[in-house]
C-alpha cells in the first residue's frame, strides 16, 4: 500500500522508561535477562527464515533495550513471531531519546510496515504522533505507555493500546505498606504518627511515574495515616546506581526519620537497599526499613524472598508481548479485537484499548512471578 511521509516535528519532549538485552537466545525466567545490550538506536531486523512475501511485517519501537523489563517483552515478542510467522517482527531501540524515536518510526514508516509498534517516550506528542500514524495508514499500537486521548481513536480505527494497567501497581505498593504500618508498631521510627517516606521517581513526567507515585500515595491517605514526604521529588531515572547514590545521601541527613522508601520500579528499590545495607539496616533488631517497587524482576523477587523488598507489582513481560502480537494477529485476520478473542487471563479490552492487570507480588507468593520468555503459546 503506498502511504505519504511526512517527518516528524517533535513538540515538547517529556521522556519515559520502562516499568525494568539481548537478541539471542531466550532463557525461562530462572536465568531471565538481565544484561544490557549495545545497540546503534538503528532498525534492526531481528528474525529470520520464514517467506516475507506472504508476511505481515510489524516495526517495534522500543524506548530502551537496556531495561531489564523491556527486554524480556522484546525477546518474547521476537520468539512468538518466529514461532507463528503470520507477522514479522522488526525493532529498533529508541535508547531513551525522543530523536532516536522519531528517526527509527520514519524509517519503519519507509518500509512500508504494516503495523507500527511504539513503546512511546514523546509523551508531550502522543496526539500529532496519532495523526502521523493514521497518514501512514499502519495499524498503529502504543505499547505499554499512556494512552492516547479519545478523540484519537475516534479518528483512527486502526490504532490500539496494549499496556499494563499502572495505577494498579501504585496501588499495591501503598497497601501493602498500609498493611506494615498498621501491624508493625515499630514501623513509625522516630513517634511523630506519620509515615515519613522517600519516593524514588523514574523518568520525570513518564505516565509510569507519575501514576505509580500517586496512587501508591492515594492508597496510604486512604487509610487514614498521615503523611511526610522526605527529600521531595527525588529523579533517578529507573536506575539502580542513581537510586543508591540518593538514598545514601539522605541517610546522612534523615537516618533516624525515614519509615519506608517507594520506588517506581525495582531496580531503584535495588539501589535504596543497598544504600540502606551499607547504612547498617537489616542487620538487627530496629534496623529495618520496607522498600516497594514494580516490575518482580528476577532480582527483585530474589530480594523479596530474603526479606528485603517488602513487595513488588507484577507485570508480566510475557503477557505483554503476546497481548501486542496477538492484537497484530486477530486484526490481521480480520478479527475484532475483544476480551474474549484475547481469550488471555487477566487482560480486558475497553474498545481499542487492551489492559492487563498486575499482581501483588510478596513473600508468600513469590513463585507466582515466574515466567518463560521461551513460551511462544499465544492463541
Amino acid at each position: 500500500m503506498k502511504k505519504k511521509m511526512m517527518m516528524f516535528v517533535m513538540g515538547t519532549c517529556l521522556v519515559l522508561s520502562g516499568c525494568s538485552s539481548t537478541a539471542g537466545k531466550s532463557e525461562p525466567v530462572n536465568a531471565q535477562i538481565e544484561k544490557t545490550t549495545e545497540s546503534s538506536g538503528n532498525v534492526e531486523n531481528n528474525t529470520e527464515g520464514g517467506d516475507s512475501s506472504k508476511e505481515m511485517v510489524a516495526g517495534v519501537c522500543w524506548y530502551n533495550f537496556a531495561d531489564t523489563f523491556i527486554s524480556n517483552t522484546r525477546q518474547t515478542l521476537l520468539n512468538v513471531s518466529e514461532a507463528d510467522q503470520t507477522i514479522k517482527v522488526m525493532d529498533a531501540d529508541s535508547q531513551n531519546d525522543t530523536s532516536n524515536q522519531t528517526n527509527n518510526m520514519n524509517n519503519f514508516l519507509t518500509k512500508d510496515v504494516d503495523y507500527l509498534v511504539l513503546n512511546n517516550i514523546n509523551t508531550g506528542a502522543i496526539s500529532e504522533i496519532c495523526d502521523q500514524l493514521k497518514e501512514a495508514g499502519c495499524y498503529a499500537i502504543f505499547a505499554n505507555t499512556d494512552s492516547p486521548k479519545d478523540e484519537d481513536f475516534e479518528k483512527n480505527d486502526k490504532l490500539y493500546l496494549v499496556s499494563s494497567n499502572a495505577p494498579k501497581s501504585g496501588s499495591i505498593m501503598g497497601e501493602a505498606l498500609v498493611e506494615y504500618w498498621k501491624t508493625h508498631p515499630e514501623a513509625d521510627r522516630n513517634g511523630n504518627g506519620k509515615m515519613d517516606y522517600v519516593m524514588l521517581l523514574g523518568i520525570q513526567s513518564h505516565y509510569d511515574t507519575i501514576v505509580r507515585s500517586q496512587y501508591s500515595v492515594d492508597a496510604i491517605k486512604a487509610a487514614g495515616i498521615g503523611l511526610n514526604n522526605i527529600g521531595g521529588e527525588i529523579v533517578c531515572d529507573y536506575s539502580r546506581a542513581t537510586a543508591q547514590e540518593k538514598v545514601s545521601a539522605l541517610l546522612a541527613n534523615y537516618r533516624d526519620d525515614i519509615d519506608a522508601i517507594i520506588a517506581c520500579n525495582d531496580d531503584m528499590a535495588l539501589g535504596a537497599i543497598e544504600a540502606l545495607k551499607a547504612g547498617g539496616f537489616f542487620e538487627g533488631e530496629g534496623q529495618y526499613i520496607p522498600v516497594t517497587g514494580v516490575d518482580a524482576t528476577v532480582v527483585g523477587c530474589e530480594a523479596v524472598k530474603d526479606g528485603t523488598l517488602l513487595v513488588t507489582a507484577l507485570n508480566n513481560p510475557v503477557n505483554l508481548a503476546k497481548a501486542i502480537y496477538k492484537v497484530m494477529y486477530l486484526t490481521s485476520k480480520g478479527e475484532e479485537v475483544t476480551t474474549e478473542s484475547m481469550g488471555m487471563e487477566s487482560v480486558t479490552v475497553e474498545g481499542h484499548r487492551v489492559w492487563l492487570d498486575y499482581k501483588t507480588i510478596a513473600k508468600d507468593n513469590v513463585e507466582d512471578a515466574n515466567y518463560d520468555i521461551t513460551n511462544v503459546k499465544f492463541k
